[in-house]
């Protein structure tokens, strides 16, 4: 390992049990294991089909009936204890395509993923392939029963980021007592320009009422999805926006991974066993260990390193449980300095492309500052955008080869990770940097749409082509860093939370889950949304805090935190007063793990300001959790009573009022069914209650 510290690495973990919250019945362990069993291992059931769960167009032949004449080959082999991978190939002999599905079952969730492979093996380009959807399958539903499907927006620096959506589905009738029409409005759901959860977050929940399977796509670029009812089944396909490419000899492609869970039961519990299975199996791991979305001070990069150092000095001062000293954009190039450089004032959007320290702000580089923060056992995080490059920094001057591009201004460049001796510079130049700064955490952030640079470098015949190089190399690009660094943490950033998806998830987390926090003085009710709509696909993510203020803190409290000081940039003695900053950072250090539980949110979604939201989070494998209610600013209720989920109704809970103190006993029947009534005279107020069961 090189010099990076792996001390805080060690830090970032949560250390309770590997069950967290929902765990699976033995209904939907039968539910999953007939689908895998028919779709995977090709055991046909009395309502499933074996054909295989995806499909393409080969030379212009669908492959539904192409690979009934192919040659197939099915292998197995045991990865550990909770997980089985089998491996479907199929081989054309005219052609010399071959084609791999590498699928996982899970023994410990009702969950089961796939990746497609197609390789070339012959010595001459393949006919076109196309329209690649890595799920194309049915599900069985009764006819009496229509399906509603649950998704959610993306990020797109909008209050309304992650909210929860709905749409029920077909068959519609013709006419009363009709038949219902097949692909009767089906809906469709997708990303934009190129960043995964750009729009909308690729996760779905096909919810049939007391039955449903949760979708979720893993793909960093472009995706699609359609979703419809018939007489016997729900159909949903899904792939990236666009596949039409010829494969040349000895090439091979990847396609999105698939991931289906299955659930019964509340809708709730669906969504709570796919947050448990995504700590479990898709979340990045530190030293054998869950990481801890950690608690950081964020800092403009645009400031000289003493100013930095004497951030870090005050955290270790003050003894405050801060985990990184979060450094920003504007530290590179050969920007003007200035005292208080902000994101609106200075060049750094001009810089990206020159990743080397800003010699006025960082004289003797990153070292000093890196040190300073190793010595005094603070985190180091720093942000990056390699993705984009301007006209005229150096990374544009000499080596445009690596680059796609320029757009139609002529001033912007994307970095092409799908260029190996790219890939391969770009991965020696950040070891170098993170090395010289003892850098724990690489933030990369992505402010640039990419499917216009892969749409003008696609020929006709090789259309998707540049995407899928694109993404595997960015994944290989992270995998290596991972693979240098085993203690470094990936921030995983693009405007925001727009590129949150499956794969990233495994290697990343959202610290900055969307970009509304950029602007000064942004709405709180907007953090209060993000914790709601995230929380029910995306367990590990940061809300923010910018000002002294009880009730913007715990709107954005959660498994992490980002503090941000504007002040404290330009005189470090400006900051939160130590005294609340301490009381709130001890409220987070009791309540972050329960976050890691189950979801419960309380009332309806609703950004409105004259209303009131609260969710719970509750784990069972402790018998604690956490109740938060808000009060929204023009809200006329003074008091309201909610309902509790997943409690054991027999047994007895301590309620304590983080506010007062004040202490409450009730038994979880009293809670789930009378509910607990929480009362806030004030407004915009909230109140934050610890229970744990006692008996």
């Amino acid at each position: 390992m090189k010099s990076i510290s792996i001390l805080f690495g060690l830090l970032l973990f949560f250390a309770g049990k590997p069950a967290l919250a929902a765990t699976m019945t033995q209904a939907e362990i039968a539910v999953a294991g007939q689908w895998i069993a028919a779709k995977i291992n090709g055991v046909p059931s009395a309502t499933l089909t074996t054909e295989p769960p995806f499909s393409f167009t080969y030379g212009g032949e669908k492959s539904a009936d192409l690979l009934k004449s192919w040659e197939s080959k099915r292998s197995e082999r045991q990865l550990d204890a909770n997980r089985t991978e089998t491996t479907l190939t199929y081989s054309d002999p005219k052609s010399g395509l071959n084609i791999r599905c590498v699928a996982v079952e899970y023994r410990d969730y009702p969950a089961v993923e796939w990746v497609l492979y197609f390789k070339n093996s012959s010595a001459t380009s393949t006919p076109i392939l196309s329209d690649i959807r890595a799920l194309d399958s049915g599900l069985p539903l009764k006819r009496d029963r229509t399906a509603v499907v649950h998704y959610a927006n993306g990020s797109e620096c909008r209050t309304d980021d992650f909210a929860p959506m709905l749409a029920p589905l077909g068959p519609t009738p013709v006419a009363p007592q009709a038949p219902w029409i097949e692909k009767a409005n089906p809906l469709l759901l997708g990303s934009k320009e190129g960043r995964s959860s750009c729009g909308m977050l690729p996760f779905f929940n096909v919810d049939a009422g007391t039955e449903g399977v949760i979708a979720a796509i893993g793909w960093t670029g472009d995706w699609t999805a359609k979703i419809f009812q018939t007489d016997t089944e729900v159909r949903m396909d899904a792939g990236m926006g666009r596949t039409h490419l010829k494969l040349l000899p000895g090439e091979e492609i990847r396609t999105p991974r698939i991931m289906l869970l299955f659930w019964k039961g509340e809708r709730m519990h669906g969504h709570n066993l796919l947050r448990q299975f995504v700590i479990a199996h898709h979340s990045p791991q530190i030293n054998g260990r869950l990481a801890r979305v950690p608690v950081s001070l964020g800092t403009w990069g645009g400031n000289f390193a003493e100013k930095h150092i004497a951030h870090g000095r005050w955290i270790k001062d003050n003894n405050l449980p801060l985990d990184f000293l979060w450094v920003d954009a504007g530290w590179y190039g050969n920007d003007e300095t200035r005292v208080g450089a902000d994101v609106f004032n200075s060049k750094w959007s001009k810089l990206v492309g020159d990743w080397f320290p800003n010699p006025s702000y960082f004289p003797k580089g990153l070292n000093p500052l890196g040190q300073a923060l190793k010595g005094m056992d603070i985190g180091f995080l720093l942000w990056f955008e390699p993705e984009r490059v301007r006209a005229g920094t150096m990374w544009a001057r000499e080596h445009p080869d690596f680059l796609l591009g320029p757009d139609v201004s002529g001033t912007r460049y994307l970095f092409d990770f799908g260029n190996p001796a790219a890939r391969r510079m770009l991965t020696e130049h950040m070891i170098r940097l993170i090395n010289e700064g003892n850098i724990s955490c690489y933030r990369q952030d992505f402010n640039l749409n990419p499917r216009p640079f892969w749409d003008a470098a696609d020929a006709p015949d090789r259309v998707g082509m540049t995407e899928i190089r694109f993404i595997t190399g960015l994944y290989q690009f992270w995998d290596d860093l991972l693979a240098q660094y085993p203690g470094l943490l990936i921030d995983n950033c693009a405007s925001g939370g727009r590129r949150i998806d499956l794969e990233t998830m495994s290697r990343s987390l959202p610290l900055w889950r969307s970009d509304v926090p950029s602007f000064p003085g942004f709405g709180v009710t907007a953090m209060q949304g993000q914790t709601h709509g995230l929380g029910l696909w995306v367990p590990l993510s940061a809300g923010v805090c910018d000002r002294e203020d009880t009730y913007m803190f715990r709107s954005g409290l959660g498994p992490g935190m980002v503090l941000i000081m504007s002040e404290f940039e330009k005189d470090s003695r400006n900051h939160f007063s130590l005294d609340w900053l301490r009381k709130r950072l001890q409220e987070l250090s009791q309540v972050r793990d329960y976050f890691l539980g189950d979801f419960h949110p309380l009332l309806s979604f609703t950004l409105a300001e004259d209303a009131w939201a609260a969710w719970q989070f509750d784990r069972p494998d402790l018998g604690a959790g956490v109740v938060l209610a808000f009060r929204r600013p023009q809200s006329p209720l003074v008091e309201a009573t909610f309902s509790l989920k997943g409690l054991e109704a027999e047994s007895q809970y301590e309620f304590r009022d983080v506010d007062s103190g004040t202490l409450t006993l009730l038994s979880g029947k009293e809670c789930m069914d009378r509910g607990l009534r929480v009362e806030m005279p004030d407004k915009p107020a909230s109140r934050l209650l610890i229970y744990r069961r006692i008996k």
